[in-house]
């Protein structure tokens, strides 16, 4: 009986999940989703920092080098023209003690089969989406932005603690 309730365990879970989502619409393959990796990779300068983001409400966390991966965001299996994403983020100035909320509707570049979401949150202000079935930020086929991914330590420089203690009260 028990091993019975344990083999039915997944398949009421996908049967849950399916009736949560237009994903699983088998009699239309361009309306398919699947879970995805989310990471965000923080390109601004040294005294900024991406502290928190989400997509298309999933918590991504941090932003850092482009290694930490959250699970799960959905995505169609196939890219159509047109298709956004819903990112809010706070970049946090280590150096000012100041933080900013943003919020933008992201245009997904082109993928031929889907893979990871990376968030990459670009020294201009811009965000840009990228899905990678293969390829990290790190990889020479990445299809997201090539710029070099600072290593950087903000709050060891500018400690929050003690450097902006009004943002602990």
């Amino acid at each position: 009986m028990i091993f019975r309730r344990l083999l039915s365990l997944p398949l009421v879970f996908a049967l849950l999940l399916c009736a949560g989502i237009d994903a699983c619409h088998q009699n239309d393959p361009d309306k398919a989703a699947i879970g995805a990796t989310l990471t965000g990779v923080d390109y601004l300068p040294d005294h900024l920092g991406v502290q928190d983001f989400t997509v298309n409400g999933v918590d991504g966390a941090q932003a850092g080098k482009g290694g930490r991966e959250v699970c799960c965001v959905l995505l169609p299996v196939k890219w159509q023209p047109g298709m956004t994403a819903k990112v809010t983020w706070n970049v946090t100035n280590f150096r000012d003690c100041t933080g900013t909320d943003y919020a933008a509707d992201v245009p997904i570049d082109k993928y031929d089969e889907p893979g990871s979401l990376y968030v990459s949150f670009l020294p201009d202000g811009k965000v840009r989406i990228t899905v990678s079935a293969l390829d990290t930020p790190y990889s020479p086929g990445y299809q997201g932005p090539h710029l070099k991914i600072p290593d950087k330590h903000p709050w060891h420089v500018w400690p929050l603690h003690s450097h902006c203690p009004q943002l602990f009260k």
